[in-house]
């Protein structure tokens, strides 16, 4: 058990840090306190290098705390990154302030209640940064595209494109006759288009010529419904496989794992919690629906289970779609894990009687009855 920790309250131009201790009687004191501004970074250094080796120092995860991470570990300190919604239910109804918070912050990391939450390495967030970027790029050319079909809409132009924005599409918005201040709206939206779209083929140049070093994303891509671009979402954000022991806690942080809503008599509907990896969990859904959609004939057992649920496809198609996504978190789980790729037949489990001996067995047992019967 540590006997001092430091707390770190971190702002966009300051921290404030506390450094704790627990005495021989049990009671955990302030030992220093101080504010430290971000642009004086000797100061920083200063402070830290003052510091025992190895000092755990604790701070949430809120905005900014990477770079400061970097620093910590830099200068010889082992930190560690708190969940800031655990944090604020354990600080419940206790003054605020940004002392306080450092306070805080190193005493709960003593008493061995910190709720720790995964520190992303730096190799890890960088992928991180290329990858999100990359969503980031694509949010943006949809925005543009659904301002383009708006423009149209309104003026009442109608077309029998499947694509607009293809080679044919982009020649027939071309050569439209369009009022002045329109048509230099939609010359705006479609430079902004190729200009976004250059930057996205950057991006997944990058991912295809790294993949073949990377095994994991190869085997990722196993999966039904899993393409290039989503091996690497997934392998970024999960970061490290080893720190989900089970396939529950992988679903849990997705947030696809249903939380039940129970009370008394009453049996409340089950929903998905929002504390997630928002990403991840896009992620996943995007893959539920090629599976739905274009390679169904490849994963049977997910597409029998969307259309169970969504009664043939007829009603609760969105709450289908979540339960394939939570599967195909469980197929990452094992995949990963195994470094084993995905099979449409899993071979059977140790121990399992093959299905020819079990309706042979079946049958034989009919026969015994009939004869006893006779």
């Amino acid at each position: 058990m540590n006997e001092r920790a430091i707390g770190w309250d971190i702002h966009r131009k300051f921290s404030m840090v506390s450094v704790r201790e627990i005495t021989p009687e049990g009671e955990v004191v302030v030992v220093e306190r101080r504010r430290l501004e971000h642009a004086d970074r000797a100061a920083m250094h200063s402070f830290l290098s003052t510091q025992h080796p190895q000092t755990p120092v604790a701070m949430e995860g809120a905005f900014g705390w990477p770079w400061i991470a970097d620093l910590v570990e830099a200068c010889g300190l082992d930190p560690h990154l708190g969940h800031p919604p655990a944090l604020r239910v354990l600080a419940k109804h206790q003054a605020k302030s940004d002392r306080r918070d450092a306070d805080r912050l190193g005493e709960f990391y003593l008493l061995g209640i910190f709720p720790e939450s995964y520190l992303a390495p730096p190799e890890v967030r960088q992928l991180r940064e290329r990858i999100r970027h990359r969503m980031a790029l694509s949010h943006l050319r949809q925005i543009l595209k659904n301002r383009m079909h708006a423009l149209l809409h309104r003026l009442g132009i109608l077309h029998d494109f499947s694509d607009v924005f293809g080679v044919e599409g982009r020649q027939f918005l071309d050569a439209l006759e369009l009022p002045a201040a329109s048509r230099a709206v939609l010359s705006s939206d479609c430079r902004l288009l190729d200009a976004v779209t250059e930057h996205m083929q950057e991006i997944e140049q990058w991912m295809t010529q790294n993949l073949e070093e990377d095994e994991t994303v190869r085997l990722l891509q196993s999966i039904p419904g899993i393409g290039l671009i989503l091996a690497h979402v997934l392998k970024a954000e999960i970061g490290e496989i080893e720190r989900f022991p089970s396939r529950r806690h992988l679903c849990g942080y997705v947030g696809l794992a249903p939380i039940s809503d129970d009370s008394a008599d009453r049996h409340g509907p089950r929903h998905c919690s929002v504390a997630c990896n928002h990403t991840l969990r896009w992620a996943l859904i995007e893959a539920a629906g090629v599976v739905v959609n274009r390679v169904r004939h490849k994963a049977p057992r997910l597409f029998k289970l969307y259309l169970r649920l969504s009664h043939g496809g007829q009603s609760d198609k969105n709450s289908a779609k979540v339960a394939v996504a939570r599967e195909l978190a469980e197929i990452v789980h094992l995949v990963w894990k195994k470094q084993q790729p995905y099979s449409a037949d899993p071979p059977p489990r140790s121990g399992s009687v093959p299905v020819t001996r079990y309706r042979r067995k079946q049958g034989n047992n009919k026969r015994s009855r009939s004869r006893c019967a006779g």
